[in-house]
Order: C-alpha cells, then sequence, then structure tokens
C-alpha cells in the first residue's frame, strides 16, 4: 500500500487489495452485519431462535455486530482518504460521469 497519487494509468484499475476488499466487504461484512442485526432482535429471535443460537447467543451476535461495524466504519474512512490521495477532483468526476480527465473509462 503506497500513501502517494497513483498514475494515470494506475488509477483506471482496481489492484488486487481493492478488489478483495470490496469482495469483502460486499460479501461478507454486509450480510454479516444484517445477519447480526437480526440476530439480536428479540422479534426475529423468537420466529427464528436458530439464527441467534448460530452465533452463540445475543451478547455473542452484539460483540460480532460492533466488531463488523467497526470495519466498516474503518473502510469508509479510508476510501475518503485514498479518494483524496487519487485526485478527489479527478476521481469524484469519474464517478459522476464515467470517465476520467484523460477522456477514458475507468475500469
Amino acid at each position: 500500500m503506497r500513501l502517494k497519487r497513483p498514475a494515470e494509468e494506475e488509477a483506471l484499475a482496481y489492484n488486487v487489495v481493492q478488489r478483495l476488499t470490496y469482495l469483502a466487504v460486499v460479501f461478507v461484512l454486509f450480510p454479516l452485519i444484517i445477519l447480526t442485526g437480526l440476530a439480536m432482535s428479540p422479534a426475529i429471535a423468537s420466529v427464528v431462535p436458530i439464527l441467534r443460537e448460530g452465533f452463540g447467543g445475543q451478547q455473542s451476535a452484539r460483540t460480532i455486530h460492533f466488531f463488523v461495524a467497526l470495519a466498516l466504519v474503518l473502510f469508509v474512512c479510508v476510501h475518503i482518504l485514498m479518494v483524496f490521495l487519487a485526485g478527489f477532483t479527478n476521481r469524484v468526476r469519474a464517478m459522476i460521469t464515467g470517465h476520467t480527465a484523460a477522456g477514458k473509462e475507468p475500469s
């Protein structure tokens, strides 16, 4: 991980660490925070008690929920930091229009 501005060509594609991070957030952290949130709910736990038991009880679900939420907040903070380091104006333009300053589409 380098904390410096990437070259124009590097900025157009996601590297392996970025791809794995997005994969983990979308397919691990988001489902986990939803499931632990449901496991903490008394209404859901009374209908589907195996959900709470699967996490080892309400307190365990609460602890997992807290750490997953912390990981998501950290992800968002690092994400915002990387946008500023990569060049805020160019990255926001690419997010809104789908094109970079060089006229190429980001991948």
